[in-house]
């Protein structure tokens, strides 16, 4: 009569341990969320009268706050690949806002840390572009506009370099003897030219050359040459860095 009764306490040990085992083995889930209100950028850089007017910067915010686990965050942060590296005490806040003030393509690593020592990670690329607007009025000498096609973070070089540039010859109402001007465009890089134009501006007229430059690298310069013609010029470049996934 005893052996039956001994065989159940057997099945009835067995469930436990298995009951015991599997609250034993529960994980502790995080899951990293991180939205940015802006994954592209343009910054823009004005010249007037070939002196630097102004500089813009571009603030990016990552927002922390769709992230999730099962234990408390103690941190939240990232760290670009142009050598910056922020964080926050995740109890008391969720967002990391991060300047930009150089064109590139930028790699971020963002983490979050919980009270459980996870520490889970994500990347986001941040493609950051310029726009440089030079002008000059008035001239018979004009200044070269230079450029650094180097990104921020000395990685990627930009897609592409478009150029847009309007040369005017204006006609004063008092002028009497107004002149066409013979005027050349040249691009210059590390190893020369690298693009160039020539046009005849009549007078009162103006002459625009729009071009295009794939993955430029270095300091550029874009000079201009009066060939004939004893004018003052308006001149205005617009000049546009951008890049592709």
């Amino acid at each position: 009569m005893r052996r039956p009764v001994l065989f159940s306490g057997m099945v009835c040990l067995l469930f436990l341990s298995g009951c015991l085992g599997s609250v034993f083995d529960e994980n502790i889930e995080t899951v990293l969320n991180v939205e940015a209100n802006n994954e592209r950028v343009t910054i823009e850089t004005i010249y007037e009268q070939g002196e630097l007017a102004s500089s813009s910067t571009e603030t990016i915010e990552f927002d922390f706050s769709g992230s999730t686990s099962i234990a408390s965050f103690l941190t939240f942060g990232l760290i670009t690949d142009d050598g910056r590296s922020l964080n926050v005490d995740a109890s008391q806040e969720t967002t990391i806002s991060l300047d930009f003030d150089h064109h590139g393509m930028y790699e971020i690593k963002l983490y979050a840390v919980d009270s459980e020592e996870n520490n889970v990670t994500a990347t986001k690329t941040i493609l950051v572009e310029q726009i440089i607007r030079w002008t000059e009025e008035g001239t018979g000498d004009p200044q070269s506009l230079f450029f650094d096609a180097t990104p921020g973070n000395d990685g990627t070089a930009p897609s592409y370099v478009m150029l847009n540039s309007t040369v005017g010859n204006p006609s004063p109402f008092l002028e009497l003897n107004g002149r066409d001007v013979d005027v050349e465009w040249a691009v210059l890089n590390s190893e020369g030219q690298c693009m160039g134009n020539r046009e005849i501006v009549e007078n009162g007229g103006s002459v625009t050359w729009n071009t295009l430059h794939f993955a430029p690298i270095d300091m550029h310069e874009i000079e201009m040459t009066i060939h004939e013609g004893q004018d003052d010029l308006n001149i205005e470049h617009v000049v546009a860095l951008r890049y592709t996934e």
